[in-house]
């Protein structure tokens, strides 16, 4: 079947993660710059790095349902282009208010990025069809080249940082990357739809296979695979689908409490905690600990990106090859995660032994950053199972909670490293031991509830079902 429109859909959306990333993280890559212009602590540097994620976690849960009523499309394009604003504004704010005006600005580059992760989960939703049997799954394809977005806008920033800002300094680098962003907005606004039917690219053909194997298709195939009678799943009296009573926050009770939508909240926290790490810690663990400044680490900070690049490229294959060979859609979703997690964190616990080595440092940072780079493929893609009503607002939630994390995270391991001196070799509060034994012991917290608890049939679904079986 041709899917020259889906996909070509999934490579702009890995685009707008690209670029969403590459305005994140130049903070990340700068702010060793800004640190040697005018001095600041540890604790400073996490404030910074927690600004983001602060004001990310506010507009998660309005953005994706905004992106219900205005399509994922247009609040993609305004989303975008206010963080893109951000940058070209950044040098300004820090020079007219200082620290407070850099604050300031990153907390707002956060609020207007927040609706992306659920915008984005509603978008797929739109052009992803139906799992078949035996088949690749297309939704594990499209979370794929979402998360390939943020590879290699996380990847690049850090060259295009590192030369921009020898050339022009760090101000002009932060203006370049809202310019540069601005220029692939305009290509996603002429080329992106927000559904199917709204696409001026595809094919008729396409258009009817899509109609065909979306929504309905999808709970039916899937209440077989769980044996479960779609035709009776909690019927009324006159043999419609029973509604669920949503609560004050936007779900049912019974979809809002169901495990298998936690074991996807919980895993998003820990990903969110560890991946999270190695983009916003390495360059000062390689300052700090390895002794290796900005403009000498890069190749060195590139590596584990590349790495976990290349795992995310791998995933599509993967998962074609557990489809071949018998797994089933659950299987599959547990066997990335699980292996993603529980590896990335055996990794993490020999980083700080090998410290005498910054090959050996390395070779261990992009071990566990391709690790992390399978979870996604279980995960995230997880929230196209999980629910067919309520995808804007559980991806909103999950990545409310997820951004939480990030943002505790940087203020967390910065108390650690600030308590007692970051550079001995205790165990105690104040070691990189503790920082990264924290780290490991929360994905494999994770990968343990993932484990018992993730589903991929529907959760409202379930409750109706749970309903149905006690009124007879």
């Amino acid at each position: 079947m041709p899917m020259l429109a889906r996909s070509l859909m999934c490579y702009l959306l890995c685009g707008t993660r690209l670029f969403q990333q590459a305005m994140r993280n130049t903070l990340t890559n700068v702010i060793v710059l800004i640190a040697a212009e005018s001095p600041i602590d540890v604790g400073t540097k996490g404030t910074m790095l927690a600004m983001i994620p602060l004001g990310y976690l506010i507009t998660q849960i309005p953005g994706g349902a905004l992106a219900d009523r205005l399509g994922a499309k247009n609040v993609m394009t305004a989303t975008l282009s206010l963080s893109a604003l951000c940058c070209i504004f950044m040098p300004a704010m820090y020079d007219t208010f200082g620290m407070t005006g850099m604050l300031v600005t990153l907390v707002f580059m956060g609020l207007v990025q927040g609706p992306l992760f659920p915008t984005s989960s509603v978008f797929l939703s739109k052009w992803m069809p139906m799992a078949e049997p035996g088949k690749p799954d297309e939704k594990a394809w499209g979370t794929a080249m979402l998360d390939i977005g943020i590879s290699m806008g996380t990847l690049f920033i850090i060259p295009a940082v590192t030369f921009i800002s020898e050339a022009f300094g760090w101000r002009r680098t932060y203006q370049i990357v809202g310019l540069v962003s601005f220029a692939f907005i305009a290509v996603w606004q002429v080329l992106a739809a927000s559904t199917p039917a709204e696409s001026w690219i595809i094919s008729k053909e396409e258009l009817e296979y899509l109609e065909k194997n979306m929504a309905s298709k999808k709970a039916e195939a899937r209440a077989k695979e769980a044996g479960r009678r779609v035709s009776v799943l909690a019927s009324n009296t006159n043999g419609d689908v029973a509604e669920l009573t949503n609560s004050f926050i936007g779900l049912p009770w019974g979809v809002a409490l169901h495990s298998g939508l936690w074991a996807v909240f919980f895993a998003h926290m820990a990903f969110n905690f560890g991946a999270y790490y190695l983009t916003n810690w390495s360059p000062t663990y390689y300052k700090d600990v390895l002794g290796v400044g900005p403009k000498e680490a890069y190749l060195h900070l590139m590596i584990p990106h590349l790495t976990n690049l290349a795992a995310k490229t791998s995933n599509p294959s993967i998962n074609a090859w557990l489809a071949r060979n018998g797994y089933d859609l659950l299987a599959s979703r547990k066997a990335f995660t699980c292996a993603g997690f529980m590896l990335a964190s055996a990794v993490l616990t020999v980083v700080y032994p090998v410290r005498g080595s910054v090959w050996a440092s390395t070779i261990c940072f992009s071990l566990a950053n391709a690790f992390f780079g399978l979870a996604p493929s279980g995960f995230k893609s997880n929230y196209l199972d999980i629910t067919e009503e309520y995808v804007g607002l559980i991806s909103g939630y999950g990545n409310t909670l997820g951004t939480v994390s990030s943002f505790l995270q940087p203020k967390l391991l910065a108390f650690i490293l600030d308590s007692t001196g970051a550079t001995k070799e205790s165990t105690a509060t104040g070691s990189w031991t503790l920082v990264l034994l924290v780290v490991a012991g929360t994905n494999v917290a994770a990968a343990a509830f993932y484990s018992l608890f993730a589903t991929t049939v529907p959760i409202e679904q379930q409750v109706r079902e749970r309903q149905r079986k006690k009124a007879e």
